[in-house]
């Protein structure tokens, strides 16, 4: 298969394709007088010694979705690399990398053909040179274990053998890629290429960075969403051993709140800059501080959901097909419901921390990062750098999930790093970070259906009413392209259908959270879905397949068309390895929701137990994944296990609320997550195919949630259509 892919700004990436750079020399071995290893660069990807030792730069941001491990593996698959002398470095950012950044499932769809490409290139120069050096064709000749490769004589010739001359070869632009049925690592369960340091202890995270000569630093934010500091007296933090300094932050000073479209400046407050962290912390308490919350709604969650309540009456039509108010008039029965969502923090491990050297006129960051380009952007807006002026290093990512696509904790280590001279590690609190999230927007959704006499769904009608996060942002467009799209399921399924936002104003800070609108989404209508199947007496599975129809491919919008087959497929494996047709104890239940999200699709079923106290038991999750080729499958069942996770804790416990404008929880006490004897049996299967793969690190999270849900209806008999389902303590009401 030829690749003619002319994708924007590849050039840069093989500028230096045309001649090698010597970037260094190395010793793999101190014993004896052993020659020096010189290394060469054929892109600046993919770096071959003289001893055959491969290192390959991880561009996108580690944030433990695997990426530094699997798009290597794509890179070392078309070199034809030997995955045991193969070296993996992360990559600083660099915009000739291009989409280096880390969110919307998107890190394998966009480098895919991009990553085989780059090893396609110099697996060409490679062969190349061997052809020569052998006087073989070129065409007999194959990579594979670090070697130039002719099957028929057995003659081989190692990559360090060739990499000199290689080096001087003229890359193609076109190239062939391997056969799919030759691949030797991509599909292969390979470790991440930093675990032995992960569980040891000694990977180095952005909180880990030390540099000489380093100050540290934490924030007083103002709790109160779009209020600013009065005034504040420092003297008691001053006081304290190691505390050196209290700053104010103001960043009307720095080009108020939005330093850019989707992405947010820091959030105003007093950072003390001290000789420690711990000092940092316990001076940040003895600051005395007197907020302007002038400017501040001054809102609570009760006042902020009965307006978007009230709202559901005042909306835009966002997509209408067919004709719904006839459908309404002619249908045997109508059904509607309302059902609720909460505003969501992202809740990662490690805190918002940046470090920031600049001195000189030059900024050197190491930030934790999902997006260095944002990063570098705001830089230049509140500092007027130019780009050579600015470095950003991207270390590995405890936890990210939304959170780290925005950079205002990096604004904040910036201002205090230019004022001291020196290089600032600024850490949140966990308090501080839990307060000043860009939150999942929480929402009211109606809807409603009209049915014919066999209760079959003959129009669709979805009602979301929210803070957008598009608006709360800065982003251009209509305030519903971030919360309910054309896109939205059942689109294309349903000949009547209308999709209806209303929009309201709020100060809560919004933005990306894990699988974003589909995790909001995906609860009601999977939820109605399976109440239309209770009404009408049917199993909610084989309603579900009568409502999406045949295989075949299904008209959506444009050009995009749903594949229908391949969502039938995953449901009817997923129904068959979670028994469903096999009945349980009383108590006990099965729920099922699908999904398709960034091409893959989904199927997952939950079995709970509910006890008579009504306490929750989540016995087992089974899901199916048909996410096309999956490059590593040790790392691509870890996040299908981790989004079901995340899902099924938003499910129970996840709820941030809002008093007289400032968040209420605080830390993991009144934030709660599910507990290491609350995690379930997870059974993950992938469906084999060999078309592209597509996202994975987001999709089996929106379906969790429903299938818990209607799990819990399967139980009891009560529906559950407002979450969290249980509070920090007792499990909730049913609605």
């Amino acid at each position: 298969m030829k690749d003619t892919l002319g994708r924007r700004n590849f050039l840069k990436l093989t500028a230096t394709a045309s001649g090698a750079l010597m970037v260094g020399v190395h010793l793999h071995s101190c014993k004896g007088e052993k020659k020096p290893a010189e290394n060469f660069e054929l892109l600046p990807l993919i770096t071959i010694d003289t001893e055959g030792w491969v290192t390959l730069i991880a561009k996108n941001p580690e944030i433990g979705q695997g990426v530094k491990t699997s798009l290597p593996m794509i890179l070392a698959e078309e070199l034809g690399a030997d995955w045991e002398k193969v070296k993996v470095v992360q990559g600083d950012f660099n915009k000739m990398y291009e989409e280096q950044w880390a969110g919307g499932s998107y890190a394998i769809i966009l480098n895919w053909d991009l990553m085989r490409k780059a090893g396609a290139q110099v697996r060409y120069a490679l062969v190349e040179v061997a052809s020569k050096k052998m006087g073989i064709p070129a065409t007999e000749l194959i990579t594979q274990n670090g070697e130039v490769v002719h099957e028929k004589s057995g003659e081989t010739l190692p990559f360090g053998e060739l990499v000199m001359e290689a080096a001087q070869v003229t890359l193609p632009e076109e190239v062939e890629f391997k056969p799919l049925d030759s691949y030797k690592i991509v599909g292969q369960p390979i470790p991440q290429v930093d675990l032995d340091k992960i569980v040891s202890g000694t990977a180095e995270f952005g909180i880990d960075i030390k540099l000489p000569d380093m100050l540290y630093a934490t924030v007083r934010k103002n709790p109160v969403h779009n209020g600013k500091v009065d005034s504040f007296d420092a003297t008691d933090a001053l006081a304290l051993n190691g505390v050196i300094d209290a700053i104010a932050l103001d960043n009307e000073a720095y080009g108020g709140r939005l330093l850019g479209p989707n992405n947010p400046n820091f959030v105003n407050g007093v950072a003390v800059v001290a000789n420690s962290t711990w000092a940092a912390f316990k001076g940040a308490e003895k600051l005395k501080i007197n907020w302007d919350n002038t400017a501040s709604r001054n809102e609570n969650t009760k006042g902020i959901f009965e307006r978007f309540h009230a709202q559901l009456t005042n909306t835009t039509i966002e997509r209408e097909d067919g004709n719904l108010d006839l459908a309404k008039k002619q249908a045997s029965s109508y059904v509607e419901a309302v059902y609720e969502v909460p505003f969501l923090a992202h809740a990662t491990m490690e805190p918002m921390n940046c470090t920031v050297d600049f001195r000189d006129g030059f900024c050197e960051v190491w930030a934790p990062t999902q997006n260095p380009e944002a990063l570098q952007e705001g830089l230049i807006k509140l500092f007027g750098l130019n780009p050579e002026k600015i470095k950003i290093h991207i270390p590995r990512v405890g936890g990210a999930f939304g959170r780290r696509y925005y950079v205002d904790y990096a604004m904040d280590a910036a201002i205090l790093s230019k004022e001291r001279g020196r290089p600032v590690k600024l850490t949140w609190t966990r308090e501080e970070d839990f307060k000043h999230g860009w939150y999942r927007p929480g929402s009211v959704q109606k809807l409603a259906a009209t049915l014919d006499k066999d209760g079959m769904v003959t129009g669709w009608q979805h009602i979301l009413a929210n803070a957008s996060r598009k608006t709360c942002l800065g982003r251009e467009g209509r305030p519903a392209g971030t919360e309910i799209d054309e896109y939205e399921f059942p689109a294309g399924f349903v000949p009547n259908l209308r999709f209806e936002y209303g929009h309201v104003l709020s100060d809560v800070p919004l933005g990306q959270w894990r699988a974003v609108a589909p995790g909001a989404n995906a609860f009601p209508i999977q939820s109605f879905l399976d109440e239309l199947a209770f009404k009408n007496n049917m199993d909610p599975i084989d309603y579900f397949l009568k409502f999406i129809g045949p295989a075949r491919m299904v008209p959506v919008v444009g050009e995009y068309e749903f594949d229908n087959t391949r969502f039938i497929s995953v449901i009817e494996k997923v129904r068959k390895n979670s028994d469903w047709d096999t009945p349980l104890p009383k108590g006990q239940g099965r729920g099922f929701a699908a999904r398709k999200m960034s091409g893959s699709f989904i199927a997952e079923i939950v079995t709970v137990e509910v006890l008579e106290n009504n306490k929750v038991n989540i016995l087992r999750v089974d899901a199916v994944v048909d996410c096309g080729i999956v490059v590593n499958p040790s790392g691509a069942k870890a996040q299908v296990e981790g989004a079901i996770l995340e899902g099924l804790c938003a499910a129970l416990y996840g709820e941030i609320t809002i008093r007289d404008g400032a968040t209420e929880q605080s830390n993991f006490h009144d934030y709660r997550w599910m507990r290491m004897g609350e995690i379930p049996e997870i059974h993950v299967e992938f469906i084999k195919n060999d078309l592209p793969p597509r996202g994975l690190g987001e999709p089996p999270l929106p379906p969790a949630i429903p299938a818990l849900t209607n799990a819990i209806f399967a139980a009891t008999g009560r529906r559950i259509r407002k979450l969290p389902i249980v509070s920090s303590q007792n499990f909730k009401a049913f609605i």
